[in-house]
């Protein structure tokens, strides 16, 4: 019996203390902004050849929170574009609209040959030092090293 009083006495203390620490405040996330150079990598998985086909350019990125983003540098395999970004509120992902992407609703609307930075992306940023994209599927894998200027 005083055991279970015991018992009882300790998780109702634990409940208790357990109300009287504060949760941590999450802060929020920092918009990436600024001008950035580096490079991009879009890994392909073919499945034809069992090979990894990959690609390389050198890019540059401008991010505004009033203008949106531009991408510019080597538009021969990665395409030059525009649109605007967000971020969720812890910092982890990234989502990208461009607005020079083709429209896919369009019927036999061919498929962009070019990569387009559009889409949902993890990122690491640091303000001053650099940005970090990524997109990773089954078979094909975009990468963003981004320094900034």
């Amino acid at each position: 019996m005083k055991t279970r009083i015991l018992f009882l006495g300790a998780a109702f203390l634990a409940i208790f203390l357990a109300g009287c620490v504060k949760s941590p405040t999450q802060v929020p996330a920092i918009l990436p902004t600024g001008n950035f150079i580096g490079t991009f990598t879009r890994l392909h998985f073919n499945s034809s050849t069992n090979k990894v086909d990959t690609v390389t350019a050198t890019l540059t990125l401008t991010m505004s929170a009033s203008t949106g983003y531009a991408v510019g540098g080597d538009t021969s395999k990665h395409a030059g574009s525009h649109g605007s970004y967000v971020t969720d509120a812890t910092g982890t992902y990234i989502a990208f609209s461009d607005v020079t992407l083709p429209s896919t609703n369009v019927a036999n609307a061919p498929a962009p040959t070019k990569t387009h930075l559009n889409g949902v992306y993890q990122y690491a940023f640091s303000q001053g030092v650099g940005l970090q994209l990524q997109a990773v599927g089954d078979t094909l894998a975009y990468f963003y090293n981004m320094k900034a200027q």
